[in-house]
């Protein structure tokens, strides 16, 4: 038996009865990687190790298909709720815009595979932004083409694949409007890492943060399936006066992002933090409960 979970700082365990239900599918790689190898053995299977971490990487897939049933089929029902968006909110602890989100991006990697590609977006984020233009473009946009020009642009440039990096590629004609709002620099800094972690850019980051955030509002209108896409917050760059709105705003911000990255995460296989509006309380959760504060207009 192999001592390096010691070195790499994962706590023993050699029973994956002592995990919740869901833990077991991990400890198994736990069990591949540190209770049944040595570090020669380990260089002998980099594949296998690698397989881990890929197979990872585009979880989401998996999620946004089991999403996708239990919508369709109205399984949500069976558990007791009213509606998809209950289900949502109450069940999975994210909103019905993110859950939507999951689903395209899903679609989209999945038809990307089928269609015989072995690199796909690697996180929700890059998958959307690949799918996003195909909404306004329709028959004129094709994601497979799309996709091997960011592909080739990535390999050319010598650059990783971001989700920024997606939408300069697929809609170069878009012109974002630039604002700036300014962080705490430890907040700052659990920002880039998290944004490190997924592959995205700290700014894309915070503007999905920020919009999720604001979309907990719409999940409490009158009834839907689905919640139309809010209007995306952009790259938190540029000037805005600082009004005591703009102030209290920030304020904001910073408690969510301080939130999301030091409370005790939830399990995810996107690694995706989920926003609960108030009275929705969970442990894990970005708030848990007051009201939003609008942002300045």
């Amino acid at each position: 038996m192999s001592g390096i979970f010691d070195t790499l700082g994962f706590a023993n365990c050699f029973r994956p009865d002592d995990l919740p239900v869901w833990g077991e599918y991990i400890w198994y790689s736990y069990e591949d990687l540190f209770l049944c190898n040595n570090v020669p053995d380990l260089e002998l299977q980099i594949d296998r190790v690698e397989q881990i971490w890929t197979k990872a990487s585009y979880s989401y897939i998996q999620e946004g298909m089991a999403y996708s049933v239990i919508k369709v089929y109205k399984l949500y029902k069976k558990l007791g709720f009213k509606d998809f968006k209950e289900y949502c909110l109450k069940r999975v602890k994210k909103t019905t815009w993110r859950v939507e989100h999951i689903i395209k991006a899903a679609q989209t990697a999945w038809n990307l595979m089928v269609a015989g590609f072995n690199e796909l977006p690697s996180n929700v984020s890059q998958a959307y932004a690949l799918y996003e233009p195909l909404v306004k473009k329709g028959c004129d946009y094709d994601v497979e083409d799309a996709w091997k020009n960011i592909l080739c642009r990535s390999q050319e440039e010598n650059t990783a694949i971001t989700a920024g990096l997606i939408e300069a590629t697929v809609s170069p004609e878009k012109k974002r409007k630039r604002s700036k709002i300014k962080l705490p620099e430890e907040v700052m800094a659990l920002l880039r890492k998290k944004a490190e972690e997924k592959g995205q850019n700290p700014e894309d980051l915070a503007a999905e943060i920020i919009s999720e955030y604001f979309a907990v509002e719409q999940d409490f209108e009158p009834d839907t399936e689905t919640v139309a896409e809010p209007e995306s917050i952009d790259n938190l760059k540029g000037c805005v006066s600082k009004t005591p709105e703009i102030k209290a705003w920030e304020i904001d911000l910073q408690n969510l992002v301080q939130e999301k990255y030091t409370n005790k995460s939830n399990f995810e296989t996107t690694a995706d933090s989920s926003v609960i509006p108030g009275g929705c309380q969970s442990d894990g959760d970005i708030f848990s409960g007051g009201q939003v504060r609008r942002p300045p207009t």
